[in-house]
């Protein structure tokens, strides 16, 4: 498994969940300074993640060690937002079940982001230059379009449910979205030779 410097995995890791965590939390719910105290968890989270990166480095292929890891923390994310902070698929009676769904596959790709994005962008093999700039740029402009709708619809006065769809439906978009690099990013584990810096996906 590519091993990453821990400030730096931490630094980015976190830096992804408070884009979301300000938006969700400090936005929507107008706690513009405790939203702060909500990226404790997500350090928890990112001590596991290096705990999985560890056990999965010992064996297996390039490109399954690295499609595992998103899969078990993104799932680790969706636990932690079921069971622990109720946002379950089940208690929404109201929406319709495929929206349900997108939803909770978001949420998903949001929390496997946090856990995977930070070694995709510390990957310093030269083939993977031209993937982390393309990664770097549309997420970059996938925030920006969120923040901007985000504060649109709350300057201008929009309702409650309005101004939830302005801002969780990019979030939503945009971890969708960067499941198109994940896959390009699996593939290229699978073929490529270690890091210069680190092990690869494999012992």
């Amino acid at each position: 498994m590519v091993q990453t410097p821990a400030k730096k995995f931490f630094l980015y890791g976190i830096a992804i969940a408070a884009l979301e965590e300000f938006i969700s939390q400090g936005v929507l719910k107008d706690s513009y300074f405790l939203w702060v105290f909500t990226l404790i968890p997500f350090a928890v989270f990112l001590v596991v993640a290096r705990g999985v990166v560890a056990f999965l480095g010992r064996g297996g292929s390039r490109w399954r060690a690295p499609l595992l890891y998103y899969l078990v923390m993104g799932g680790i994310g969706l636990a932690i937002e079921w069971f622990i902070i109720g946002l379950s698929p089940w208690s929404d009676e109201t929406s319709p079940r495929w929206l349900v769904a997108v939803f909770h596959a978001g949420v998903f790709s949001f929390w496997g982001t946090v856990a995977l994005a930070p070694h995709i962008l510390l990957d310093d093999r030269a083939e993977m230059a031209g993937l982390k700039r393309r990664f770097l740029c549309t997420f970059a402009a996938c925030t920006t379009v969120t923040y901007t709708l985000t504060f649109a619809a709350k300057v201008g006065g929009a309702g409650k449910n309005a101004q939830f769809l302005a801002s969780i439906g990019p979030l939503i978009v945009t971890f969708l979205a960067m499941n198109a690099f994940y896959a390009v990013y699996f593939r290229c584990c699978g073929r490529l030779r270690r890091t210069a810096s680190g092990a690869p996906w494999t012992p």
